[in-house]
């Protein structure tokens, strides 16, 4: 679609006598809802100001650009407005404006948005066409001056150009294209060529070759966010500054490009996607929340995909055992009482042998046959099966991989690429499994000879892991800084060879000084767990994993209660197979997993138990909720808790920490970290013995402990609306569908002429218009009580 095509007479204004900038948005607002060009004019208007939160829209020169991206849209269109009197619009160069443009497009074109806003920006930054604007008396004038042919830049060879540069703001619209026009209109002004790069919601597009940026005077990086591709100017002089610098100072960054004071030589910058951007900073260290999920992010593959296919080989061996009547010994009482000892080594008695021959026992795969019977090692589920061993080992390798790729990209996420071994190498040391406190004399116990006594187990676990990666970035920043200066031709093997090599050294070192009191930390989570288990109150740490997974919907401290789940798949945070906290652990993911699905599942129930509290557009946003619930995505209930952020995350709390007492109390244990109500034929209910019964009852109290925490969410959620509804505190933002829906009913039973049921209906619809006069004095009484109140 044109640009001149979005412009309509009943929404163009010209000399509007307006005085604030809520005036000029009331007013628009109104009208476009009364010219049927929006739905729902406080859904819109309420877009318009969240977006002016953002960054204001006020561009400069007198002119602003309000836009909305909006269901509540009927018609993409931009409304217009020459107002009398200039207003504050908090403008980037600080001028009231007068020219007001509002775009509003619902989304179903991805471009149109873009599109317009990037060629009304072109137009608007030309002088003439703003005299123009102030001049016009008709929306025709308007087209016109915002129609006329742009004029074709010149097209360089590869590496022709005089400026090059690249724009980038936050939101990735107005000012990204804006500074990028302005920054080529200066340059013509002066008589040079100009390509710039705009990073922005379309992508990337006008790209810079390695060329250009060679053979260009003037280098000009207009950004508000980080850029991708600054790798492309190491050695290169360059400015770095903002977009609102390029926009009105552009002229002089140009002209006076070898004596600017942000006159700087990139050096050792690293792209975005490889990590960072610009040059190697302190910055990043201090972004521990973005660093911390960067790493969960790049983990969660290993951990899904490992959790599942380990839980397959899990369940492949519990079909074996049960179709082929095997038993399994689960304690040296039970290897004593089926004789076993004396299988394997002669011995019958309780001695020092038989103890060995259990240890060995608990760790072979198969089974062995005994008296016309076959026993297998509860201890060695999943590798009884030859075909459940394949599946469980490659599940394993992918859960051994979860902290050390964690560590990796924690660290990658800090100093980039080179901070990837080193983080890979602090998260294998920080997990032991025996590579470096093994045996004297082995290979896997290189570091017990410098200890005191064997830490053989003793292993820092996640914890020594982020540590361990956070010093790995300051080790690779402090050589990255120190071998600053090397010259061009030793780069390349400082970055491959002198860097890794001396990061590793020092990685060593700081890992067998961290372990050994970080590694005390992960006993005493092991021991809090382990005494949690022997009293039998796992049901509170279920509890209280379950209600974090409900406080932030995927938020830090949603992830840390997942890690911890993910840990247990992988038997992590209890490593004794001897400790009773052993096959318990995996009741923390069980809590983790039910109580994720709790907030997405808990609005879906309340708005079909309560659907009088919801808007038609809540409902109908919320059937995708029972589907993102099932399938274990939390973040469903974002939205609605932006929109309710009271009463959603605190109902989800209460439903979410009554699902992990149903998991801890009926000791529910899952071997999957991920997949939802999928999963669920891998849990078992160690309340109960017996193979079969326990994995029978599993399934069943997995879903009794997510049907019970939605369902008490939904409730809660749903009579807390109701009641501030009914007491003026809730407004809803649109209409809740049941006058409509009567409405419809009505015009059903006049059309087959039902009198009876005409007059049922109109009574129905006469009694909710009394109850929605009634809200509406109720709302204004609360309103004013609580204007009081702010003014005492």
């Amino acid at each position: 679609m044109e640009l001149k095509e979005l412009f309509h007479k009943k929404i163009a204004f010209f000399e509007t006598d307006l005085n604030s900038k809520d005036e000029v948005i009331d007013f628009l607002t109104s009208t476009l809802e009364k010219e049927k060009f929006i739905k729902d004019a406080k859904a819109f208007k309420d877009a318009v100001y969240k977006r002016e939160g953002e960054g204001s829209t006020g561009i400069g020169d007198g002119i602003a650009i309000p836009h909305v991206l909006n269901p509540t849209v009927n018609q993409s269109a931009i409304a217009f407005c020459k107002l009398k009197n200039k207003i504050d619009w908090q403008s980037l160069d600080g001028q009231p404006a007068d020219l007001i443009f509002m775009i509003m497009t619902n989304g179903k074109d991805g471009n149109e948005h873009l599109d317009a806003l990037a060629n009304l920006s072109g137009y608007l930054i030309k002088a003439e066409v703003q005299e123009g604007l102030r001049k016009a008396k008709s929306v025709d004038k308007v087209k016109e001056l915002l129609s006329q042919p742009k004029e074709k830049r010149e097209v360089k060879g590869d590496g022709g150009y005089d400026v090059v540069g690249i724009t980038a703001c936050p939101t990735g619209i107005a000012h990204t294209y804006l500074a990028a026009e302005k920054l080529q209109e200066y340059a013509n002004q002066l008589g040079m060529s100009a390509k710039i790069e705009t990073q922005g919601r379309r992508g990337v597009e006008d790209k810079l070759t390695a060329k250009d940026i060679e053979n260009a005077k003037v280098v000009i990086l207009a950004h508000d966010k980080a850029i991708n591709g600054m790798s492309r100017f190491n050695g290169k002089k360059v400015i770095d500054t903002t977009t609102k610098d390029a926009i009105y100072n552009g002229k002089d960054l140009i002209e006076k490009f070898d004596s600017n004071p942000k006159l700087k030589t990139i050096e050792n910058a690293k792209d975005e996607e490889d990590g960072g951007s610009g040059e190697l900073t302190l910055s990043q260290f201090k972004k521990v929340k973005d660093n911390l999920l960067a790493g969960v992010s790049r983990m969660l593959p290993f951990v899904v995909a490992g959790g599942i296919v380990l839980g397959l080989g899990f369940l492949l061996d519990y079909i074996y055992t049960a179709a082929n009547g095997m038993i399994a010994v689960a304690s040296l009482d039970d290897f004593e009482k089926y004789g076993l000892g004396n299988v394997i080594t002669g011995y019958t008695e309780k001695n020092e042998a038989v103890h060995l021959t259990y240890k060995a026992f608990t760790g072979m795969a198969g089974s062995i046959d005994y008296a016309g019977q076959t026993y297998y090692s509860s201890g060695s589920f999943g590798t009884i099966w030859q075909v459940a061993h394949f599946f469980s080992g490659v599940g394993k390798i992918g859960m051994e991989l979860m902290i050390p790729i964690l560590a990796a990209y924690v660290c990658y996420s800090i100093v980039g690429p080179q901070g990837l071994m080193v983080g890979a190498v602090a998260g294998l040391m920080a997990n032991g499994d025996g590579m470096v406190y093994g045996a004297i004399g082995s290979w896997s116990g290189a570091w017990t000879r410098f200890l005191p006594k064997d830490l053989s187990g003793l292993s820092s676990g996640f914890i020594g892991a982020l540590v361990g990666a956070y010093l790995g970035g300051l080790v690779v920043f402090g050589w990255t800084k120190a071998m600053k200066k090397f010259g061009k031709g030793l780069q390349g093997v400082r970055d491959i060879v002198f860097i890794p090599v001396l990061s590793l050294i020092c990685m060593a070192v700081i890992m067998l000084a961290i372990n050994i009191p970080l590694g005390y930390v992960m006993y005493g989570l092991q021991q809090g767990i382990t005494f949690m288990a022997e009293k039998n109150l796992m049901a509170i740490v279920c509890i209280i994993v379950a209600l974090m997974m409900c406080v932030d919907m995927g938020g830090p401290i949603n992830k840390i209660a997942y890690t911890l789940g993910t840990l247990s798949v992988g038997y992590a945070l209890v490593k004794d197979s001897s400790s009773p906290a052993y096959e318990m652990q995996t009741m923390i993911m069980t809590a983790a997993l039910c109580g994720g699905m709790v907030p997405p599942l808990g609005i879906a129930v309340s708005t079909v138990i309560f659907p009088r509290q919801w808007t038609q557009k809540a409902k109908d946003a919320a059937k995708t909720n029972w589907l993102m619930g099932a399938c274990f995505i939390s973040e469903g209930a974002i939205p609605f808790m932006i929109e309710d952020p009271k009463r959603i995350p605190v109902s989800a709390i209460v439903g979410g920490a009554i699902t992990g007492a149903v998991v801890g109390i009926f000791k529910i244990t899952i071997t999957a970290p991920h997949g939802g109500i999928f999963v669920s034929p891998l849990t078992n209910s160690l309340l109960f013995s017996g193979d079969a019964i326990q994995k029978a009852m599993g399934v069943v109290f997995f879903f009794v402990a997510v049907l019970v925490g939605a369902v008490v969410m939904g409730v809660i959620l749903g009579f807390w609306r109701l009641a501030d509804i009914r007491n003026g505190k809730l407004v809803l933002s649109g209409t809740n569908g049941v006058k409509e829906g009567l409405e419809v009913k009505l015009a059903k039973l006049n059309a087959k002429n039902n009198q009876s049921g005409v007059a049922k209906i109109n009574s129905k619809i006469q009694k909710y218009n009394e109850f929605e006069k009634a809200l509406l004095i109720k709302q204004e009484a609360h309103k004013k009580n609580i204007e009081s109140k702010v003014k005492k």
